[in-house]
Order: structure tokens, then C-alpha cells, then sequence
């Protein structure tokens, strides 16, 4: 058989297991049918099989436990970070075009997000942002900056919206840029310049000025984006 043939025969047979967690309605930790009653149903071989499985662990669809079974996996955006990490990391040779298409995706949804943030967000999930906003500016009194910081920020300003995709989403462009971080430029912003920002961007949040937080988040994207247009990359 000729390797894209087989190739061809891999991804049809990892569709049929798919069709059969629908069709039994399986739900996310639920046991798969044995590899001998698989072998039976789909009249494959052994070694086909454990293929098939093997790359839909790797996306995450299934979960082999050794000794235990095969179950089915938790959603998850861990392939898609590697192969845009990837692609993103292999496109800085060039420029950070690539890197820029993934920032205007996520631009879009956090400012699209914003009115429902204000609508949905509570006093106490406020004050938590305060209190990261203030750890942002002890640690500009001494010239330091927190990329965790930042990132808590983030992910707890949408957290209220209970949207468990847009967080994973949102997480996953994060790592995305901290994987990628020392072979980008140096931001023109100093750590003050930036506690003062996501202060500005913790008040917005707290006085539920929609037009004021949309504008924050407008002017993180600015300061990103001028650092990712600078044509000289680290290398």
C-alpha cells in the first residue's frame, strides 16, 4: 500500500471511531468498546487500529490508559497550540505576519466579549483584578514586569462570562506568545508604562464603562502590535 493511501485508509478509519462514540453517545471520560470488539466492528486489522487510536490521542479525542482502557478525551486545544506555535515560530524568520493574523483573532473576541464582561462580572472578581493591578505596579516600582500577572488579568476578566471555550481559547493564544516571547522584539512600554494600562483597564472593568474598557483593550492590541511590526527580530 502506498503511504498516502495508507494515510488516506488511517483517517477514514479515524473517522469511523468517531462516528461510533456519536452514535452510542459516548460523553467526554466514558469507556471505549474494547480493541477486539473494534477490530470486529470495523473489520480492521490490529496494528490499523492502534494507529487510528494512537493519532486520535494525540488530538485529544481519545485517552489511553494502560493497563485500564481507552476513554474518551477531554476537549482540548493542545494540538492546535503546537501547530500554530509552530507555524508562528517558523514565520519569524520572515516577519510576524502570522503571529499578527493570530493577535487580530483574539483582538476580536475579547473586545467583542466586553459588553458581557461588564454585564456579568462581580464585586469580588473586581476586586480580585485590583489586586492584580496593584502586584503590576509594585513590581514597576523596582523596573520588574509579571507576564503571569498580565495573563491572570486576562483570563479572570472573561472567566465570568462562563464560557469555557472562549478561556481555552484565550489561554491557548497566551501560551502561543510566551512560547514565543524571547525571539520577539522588546516592547516600547516600560513595566510602569504597563501597570498603568491595565490599571486603567481594572477601573474600566469597575465602573462597567463599556466604551472605556473597549478602549483599554484597543490600546493593549496597539502596544502589542507595535511590537510585533518592528521588522528587527531577535534571533
Amino acid at each position: 500500500m502506498k503511504k498516502s493511501t495508507k494515510k488516506e485508509a488511517s483517517l477514514v478509519l479515524q473517522e469511523k471511531i468517531k462516528q461510533i462514540i456519536l452514535e452510542r453517545q459516548l460523553q467526554v471520560g466514558d469507556l471505549m468498546p474494547t480493541e477486539s470488539e473494534l477490530i470486529e466492528l470495523l473489520d480492521v486489522s490490529r496494528s490499523s487500529l492502534r494507529e487510528a487510536i494512537k493519532s486520535l490521542e494525540a488530538l485529544h479525542i481519545l485517552d489511553i490508559k494502560h493497563g485500564i482502557g481507552t476513554f474518551v478525551g477531554e476537549s482540548s486545544l493542545t494540538p492546535m497550540i503546537r501547530s500554530l506555535a509552530f507555524h508562528a515560530q517558523l514565520s519569524l524568520h520572515n516577519n510576524c505576519q502570522y503571529l499578527l493574523n493570530i493577535l487580530d483573532i483574539r483582538e476580536i473576541l475579547q473586545y467583542g466579549f466586553a459588553s458581557l464582561v461588564l454585564a456579568k462580572i462581580s464585586d469580588s472578581e473586581v476586586e480580585a483584578l485590583q489586586q492584580l493591578a496593584k502586584q503590576l505596579q509594585k513590581k514597576a516600582r523596582i523596573e520588574q514586569y509579571s507576564l503571569e500577572l498580565e495573563k491572570e488579568i486576562h483570563l479572570l476578566s472573561y472567566q465570568c462570562i462562563n464560557n469555557p471555550l472562549l478561556l481555552q481559547y484565550l489561554d491557548a493564544f497566551w501560551q502561543i506568545f510566551q512560547r514565543l516571547e524571547l525571539q520577539l522584539p522588546l516592547s516600547h512600554y516600560s513595566p510602569t508604562m504597563l501597570a498603568i494600562l491595565y490599571q486603567e483597564w481594572v477601573d474600566a472593568v469597575e465602573s462597567r464603562d463599556v466604551d472605556r474598557f473597549q478602549h483599554s483593550i484597543l490600546s493593549y492590541f496597539h502596544q502589542i502590535r507595535q511590537r510585533l511590526t518592528i521588522k528587527e527580530i531577535k534571533e
